[in-house]
């Protein structure tokens, strides 16, 4: 019993570090309108998430500015910007 309990400790303390993930709101309008879209996402962090809006728009062959991206505060029940918007035509970008 002592060697499985032993064993069972060992491989709990050779796990790596599960990282936190995060949900992020990308807002964003096509270019020439002024309605405000938004996608979530849930990545680990703001690049990260911008990545993948960046390759659903190519995806689906969008043109867009981003306006915003913000990060769910969980704690605080709201939304908080994490970064300037870059402006930039998504297809574009890298």
């Amino acid at each position: 019993m002592q060697c499985t309990l032993t064993k069972l400790l060992e491989v709990m303390s050779n796990r790596d570090v599960i990282e936190q993930l995060f949900e992020f709101r990308i807002q964003f309008r096509h270019f020439g309108s002024e309605f405000i879209n938004d996608r979530h996402f849930t990545a680990k962090n703001s690049d990260l998430a911008l990545e993948m809006f960046r390759f659903a728009c190519k995806k689906d062959d969008l043109e867009v500015e981003v306006d915003s991206i913000e990060q769910w505060n969980r704690w605080a029940n709201r939304w908080e910007n994490t970064e300037a918007p870059t402006h930039e035509p998504s297809e574009s970008l890298p």
